[in-house]
């Protein structure tokens, strides 16, 4: 498989759509975990990336990719609610594994809800940069809530001169996305973008480069209005975006 990401995408180019951040991983699909990744090529997605959350979910993550290595890759890192916990193991198993991994993270700035105190999440997420531009993979961000963390966040970006960058499930403004695009990073959008209260996010959705635009469920979280208290998964994508099928 191509980048995963499609980093590699000239400007202005409309990039296949694919679940850009999911967990497949995670309980909530040992029950039908095959029958979701049916589900998500049936629906006409190109692929999934899974995410890690920890080291040992990364793993689990790594072992759905070689499981399918055709349809799925998966990410390695320590989500901000772990952001104690360290990475020094994280450069073997990339390079054991390295064509199974199409990122670092999840990683980021959690100063709402994270157990972890701010220094400790910078670091780590410092951390998680360096093996990004060590291993020429995007960094996947977690950033919540948006305003209080993005300019710590842009500057740990440059400190460690990270060249690709995914702000997943993005939700800031206009402002702060066209600086992330300048800096040639991509933004993600989850379904709730197409939330009739999120008319800003869509704005910013409909504004956002081709080339540097992704898709996500974040499943099992987040679904889309139309499925509100339901477990999300990879297949709600197309139709939640039709102008791209």
């Amino acid at each position: 498989m191509q980048d995963p990401f499609y980093f590699d995408a000239p400007e202005g180019t409309e990039i296949p759509l694919f679940d850009s951040h999911c967990h497949l991983q995670y309980p909530d699909f040992d029950q039908d975990r095959q029958e979701v990744i049916q589900r998500a090529k049936d629906s006409g997605l190109s692929h999934i990336i899974c995410i890690g959350t920890n080291l040992e979910d990364s793993l689990r993550a790594i072992a759905l990719a070689q499981a399918n290595p055709e349809f799925i890759t998966a990410t390695i890192g320590n989500h901000p609610y772990q952001a104690d916990q360290s990475t020094k193991d994280f450069s073997k198993i990339i390079t054991e594994n390295r064509q199974f991994i199409a990122g670092i993270g999840e990683t980021g700035l959690d100063y709402f809800r994270s157990p972890i105190d701010k220094q400790t999440q910078q670091k780590s997420f410092s951390e998680h940069c360096q093996l990004s531009v060590k291993f020429d993979l995007p960094v996947i961000i977690h950033l919540r809530e948006f305003d209080d963390c993005i300019e710590d966040a842009l500057a740990i970006l440059q400190e460690n001169k990270v060249k690709k960058a995914v702000f997943h499930c993005y939700t800031g403004n206009l402002e702060y996305a066209q600086k992330i695009w300048q800096l040639g990073y991509k933004t993600s959008f989850g379904l709730i973008t197409n939330y009739p209260k999120n008319r800003s996010l869509k704005a910013v959705y409909q504004a956002c480069p081709p080339h540097l635009k992704l898709h996500e469920t974040d499943a099992p979280y987040l679904p889309p209005a139309s499925r509100r208290g339901e477990r999300n998964e990879p297949s709600f994508i197309p139709p939640e975006f039709p102008e791209l099928n």
